[in-house]
């Protein structure tokens, strides 16, 4: 599977369901905006967007959302009809929650949807996981302890500490700072004059 940030929804699905999946994002595997855009990975994945999957028995498909379904189990994807209903709804990219209406569906659960981590879970940590690292700080995150309880129960599951790593929450928010962002940029060098060259007369 390729590539990046975006596989973290599938690898933690799979840490819960046992399949096994190898990452091919290293330099030496895949290069963003080269492998994506060649005639053999359009073939097999013709949008050329990644994150995307293939098979060992050559099934192919793309989309962080969809990858992780595949790669789940029933228990992930909602035990029962309504289960999985309530949780397709709750990954679905068109209904994101505000943090207030999650914060209200989390006043009498552990988990978004049953007693366990399923898709919906993993799918709104990721999503919330950028935010929750460099501009949910402290005082804004009071207001919605349901979200941060829930939100720090998820990220200490084993399974998904084995694919985030240890989360650092945000501490102040950060800030945009100009001067550092113009002396990021790198400097043009100014073309230097050969030796012996004569400017033109003016």
């Amino acid at each position: 599977m390729a590539a990046g940030t975006l596989t973290f929804k599938a690898l933690i699905a799979a840490q819960y369901s046992g399949a096994q999946v190898h990452v091919l994002s290293t330099p030496h595997h895949f290069h963003f905006r080269q492998t994506n855009l060649t005639s053999e990975f359009l073939r097999k994945f013709p949008a050329g967007k990644i994150p995307a999957f293939e098979g060992d028995d050559k099934f192919c498909v793309f989309e962080s959302d969809t990858i992780a379904y595949y790669v789940s189990n029933e228990e992930q994807q909602g035990s029962t009809p309504e289960a999985a209903a309530q949780v397709q709804y709750i990954v679905s990219p068109t209904m994101r929650r505000i943090l207030g209406l999650l914060d209200a569906h989390l006043k009498t659960r552990t988990f978004l949807e049953d007693k366990r981590v399923t898709l919906a879970d993993i799918t709104v940590v990721c999503t919330l996981l950028w935010l929750y690292k460099h501009i949910l700080e402290p005082s804004f995150c009071q207001a919605f302890s349901n979200t941060n309880c829930w939100f720090l129960t998820c990220i200490n599951q084993p399974q998904l500490c084995t694919v985030l790593g240890k989360v650092k929450l945000c501490e102040k928010m950060v800030q945009f700072d100009a001067k550092k962002f113009v002396e990021s940029q790198p400097k043009k060098d100014t073309p230097r004059k050969e030796k012996g060259e004569a400017e033109a007369p003016g």
